[in-house]
């Protein structure tokens, strides 16, 4: 319960010789709507509320909190399914081992590192689902957060179409006793038909439209935003967010790390019920020339025409460049700069570290150096533990057990 609503012990405040009051929740009144219009000055310091330095403040930070909490989670969801790779990688490398030894039983080591990756990839499996689905609540919150001024600008026009209401007239105790003395019956009956006044001696106010609080204005106004963004698909609400389409991206590289398979159209992401889907695997008669090219064409830089280190995209384009290069440009042109692939306005400010670029990068130098991938244009280079795929990465979620499984399996096979 919030601490405004608690009631506390002040000693110093009571009379002398009355009972201390108990500590206890504070019984509040019911609430009663407004009887009178807001006058200009208290109008006035309500509209300051969305202008307030503090209240600026704490949206800025709020909003700050679900920048990161977006970040944070299509960064995870890239480096806990690596993480999985790395594992089906080394059942893979184990299995190649004993072909190669003209084996054909697999070995405990073996059948145990089967089991651990199954549970694994089931376990990963749940983390990317909730993962996806907290980021469409951060997205859900930021767009209530967008529509906060429209909110607060409603319940201001609200308060400003109430019609002002004359003040309710005193009329005076002693002239009334007096009109009440006065005798005959044609008086009588005129006070007879004389409107009964209340207790405090004040008129009926004149009749007019009822008066909205503020409480039911901002209700009302925060329930009709809530509902026109309910109304949206899932395809608007999500598809369309250049959150949602990083943490899809990351998301589906994790899913096919070794093919560059194309990432499915927005219009396929979610199904008819608004569930978020996988993506489908196109034809496996694809033209495996058009496979490699991509891959040339991702990771190689349109500018510097090398293999990028610090992969930078953004979300006017589709086109990805070499951090310097693409800084160095734009600075050249006076911080705007037509994109060099498709000639779209281009800022700094445009711009960001592609993490699923980069994973790739990293994945085709690790293939590289073990000779996996013979069709690769990049070169071997030294061993380099920040560019192996996996090693720098822990998920706390990965259960002790496992952990001493995979020591024992990779301490057995070497």
């Amino acid at each position: 319960m919030p601490r405004l609503l608690q009631r506390t012990r002040r000693p110093d405040a009571r009379a002398p010789g009355a009972p201390e009051v108990e500590d206890g929740p504070l019984e509040l009144p019911p609430y009663e709507p407004p009887s009178y219009p807001m006058d200009a000055s208290i109008k006035q310091k309500l509209a300051s509320l969305s202008n307030n330095r503090e209240t600026d403040s704490s949206r800025r930070q709020y909003e700050k909190h679900l920048s990161k909490s977006s970040t944070y989670l299509f960064e995870s969801v890239g480096s806990i399914n690596d993480i999985l790779y790395a594992r089906k990688r080394s059942l893979a490398h184990m299995a190649e081992k004993r072909r190669a030894r003209g084996e054909e039983a697999k070995n405990d080591n073996e059948v145990s590192l089967e089991e651990y990756v199954a549970e694994l990839e089931a376990t990963i499996n749940e983390l990317t689902d909730s993962s996806e689905e907290a980021l469409r609540w951060v997205i859900d919150c930021r767009a209530e957060l967008e529509d906060h001024q429209a909110v607060l600008e409603k319940v201001m026009e609200g308060l400003n179409a109430q019609q002002p209401r004359p003040e309710p007239k005193q009329r005076n105790t002693k002239e009334k006793a007096s009109r009440r003395r006065v005798v005959g019956s044609d008086d009588e009956d005129e006070e007879a038909q004389e409107p009964e006044d209340d207790e405090d001696g004040d008129a009926t106010p004149e009749d007019g439209p009822p008066l909205v609080g503020v409480k039911e204005l901002l209700e009302a106004a925060r329930k009709a935003k809530a509902d026109e963004y309910a109304a949206l698909s899932a395809h608007q609400r999500y598809a369309l967010n250049n959150d949602y389409i990083s943490f899809k991206r990351a998301w589906h590289d994790a899913l096919h790390p070794e093919d560059q398979v194309p990432l499915p159209d927005p219009s396929t992401w979610f199904d008819e019920h608004g569930r978020p889907t996988k993506g489908t695997v196109p034809d496996a008669n694809e033209d495996d020339d058009l496979v490699v090219e991509r891959e040339i064409i991702d990771l190689k830089c349109p500018l510097s025409l090398q293999i990028m280190k610090e992969p930078y995209s953004n979300h006017k384009c589709k086109h990805t460049f070499e951090k310097s290069a693409i800084l160095e440009f734009i600075r050249s042109n006076g911080g705007v700069a037509k994109c060099p692939v498709c000639s779209k306005d281009l800022r700094i400010k445009d711009f960001y570290l592609d993490e699923v670029i980069l994973r790739k990068v990293k994945r085709a130098a690790e293939a590289a150096r073990r000779g996996v991938d013979d069709t690769s244009d990049i070169e071997p280079e030294d061993d380099d533990s920040s560019m192996i795929v996996g090693k720098s990465v822990n998920v706390k979620k990965e259960k002790d057990r496992s952990r001493r499984r995979m020591e024992e399996i990779d301490a057995d096979d070497d």
